[in-house]
């Protein structure tokens, strides 16, 4: 899984959008559209993700910038109308009760996605913090090991 693009959420929110409501007013078939509302729900997982902060590696969350607030908001913004919009053409283009099954199955997506998502953010963070830790057991013992070097060359040397 790659890291959270924040620049290219928006455009992919409403680009997967358009696609959705093209296909419910040309009449497509529900359970072919449902895979384009999963990659919805999967933007969504992103959002909310890049918005929680844990989308970046730990380095990364030391800067954050005020343009990528804005990048999170805008994405969220058309997020919401996406799914106002869909709402709407569900409604009226779509077969009786085809929102309320989007609904439930953009529900388990996004739950599939934000867990995934979480876990990959947790593999790395889990990463960064056993090199962390073992850089700073090298380097302590190396520390020590010269130090006790170094006392015993000056011992050598005063003697």
């Amino acid at each position: 899984m790659a890291i959270v693009e924040v620049l290219a959420l928006a455009g992919a929110v409403t680009k997967i959008s358009s696609s959705i409501s093209s296909a419910v007013k040309a009449g497509k078939d529900v359970h072919g559209i449902l895979p384009a509302f999963g990659r919805l729900a999967d933007l969504e997982a992103q959002i909310n993700l890049a918005e929680s902060g844990k989308h970046k590696g730990f380095l990364g969350r030391l800067t954050s910038s005020e343009a990528e607030g804005y990048e999170i908001a805008s994405a969220k913004m058309a997020h919401k109308k996406a799914q106002d919009d869909l709402k709407s053409t569900c409604r009226l283009f779509g077969p009786p009760g085809m929102w309320d099954l989007v609904v439930k199955e953009q529900a388990a997506a996004r739950v599939r996605k934000r867990k995934a998502l979480e876990d990959e953010a947790d593999r790395r963070d889990k990463l960064f913090m056993r090199l962390g830790i073992g850089a700073g057991v090298i380097i302590f013992i190396c520390g020590a090991a010269l130090m006790f070097w170094g006392a015993a060359w000056l011992a050598d040397e005063v003697v």
